[in-house]
């Protein structure tokens, strides 16, 4: 199959990701009441990617996971395409510990994977959400918070909105991509911090437009704030990556989401480090 290729923002990203994995299992490995730590790449692609900068092939993240120091007891890899769900199938071998899933991961996610991470079941989970623009559902992000067990790293997608629902003027935006947004966060209340009414003269009367008046930055914000701590009710959000592009255009916001503070202080340690690369 043809692999994608990735730029350096996505080089960096795996590379926080695989070493946060390994700070998270040696943790967990170390304590005694842990009955199994799992690890959950809800898109997982091909396992394999080739650099932009260098044309070489890149582990993706579900290679990177297993070729950690302390290896996860249990790894569930989900994609709905079929080709990419073969392709890290065969990569991946036949590992028993090892689960791959060609459906769409909001269903399997809430319906089969995440039921098994109760906090009685006494195991804890690393999951990663990496969308490749809105295909996540509000939901899927709810139930992991809600179980206490489970910490995410979550891609939120900007050139997917910036594209396709965030116009300058509000009214030529597309009814079902603003659903899809909607859906992504789980509420509408994005418009009030994006947008306001616009009221201008012209040789006709008045005329109206909704414009946007807040930024990409704003946007992050309130989702950190209000969604995944006030809503959500994760303890600890650390302040997101922001990777841009070659020209400083904005990608993606890298959102780390978590209940223990002890996952909070690594990845800022993480994030911090590389914040000087892009």
């Amino acid at each position: 199959m043809k692999l994608d290729e990735i730029g350096i923002w996505s080089e960096i990203k795996l590379d926080i990701i695989k070493e946060y994995a390994n700070a998270f299992t040696k943790i967990m490995k170390s304590q005694e009441w842990c009955k199994g730590y799992v690890y959950i790449d809800a898109f997982a692609g091909p396992g394999v990617h080739i650099s932009r900068r260098t044309g070489e092939f890149i582990p993706g993240s579900p290679l990177n996971a297993l070729e950690i120091d302390n290896p996860f007891t249990a790894y569930h890899y989900i994609d709905i395409d079929k080709e990419k769900a073969e392709t890290l199938n065969r990569l991946t071998g036949d590992r028993t510990n090892i689960n791959i899933y060609q459906e769409d991961c909001n269903e399997v996610l809430v319906k089969k994977i995440l039921p098994m991470l109760q906090y009685e079941s006494k195991k804890r989970a690393l999951c990663i959400l990496d969308p490749y623009g809105l295909h996540l559902h509000w939901e899927t992000i709810m139930t992991a918070a809600k179980l206490k067990t489970t910490e995410i790293f979550l891609n939120f997608p900007l050139m997917d909105m910036n594209r396709n629902v965030l116009h300058k003027d509000w009214l030529k935006a597309d009814p079902d991509q603003i659903e899809r947004m909607n859906r992504f966060c789980g509420t509408d209340e994005w418009r009030e911090i994006l947008y306001e009414e616009d009221k201008q003269m012209d040789l006709f009367g008045d005329t109206y437009r909704i414009k946007i008046v807040n930024s990409n930055m704003k946007l992050g914000e309130w989702f950190k704030k209000e969604r995944l701590q006030k809503v959500a009710g994760f303890k600890f959000v650390p302040e997101p990556m922001l990777m841009r592009n070659s020209k400083g255009g904005h990608l993606f916001f890298l959102f780390f989401a978590s209940h223990n503070e002890t996952g909070k202080k690594i990845v800022t340690d993480i994030f911090n480090k590389h914040r000087k690369y892009l």
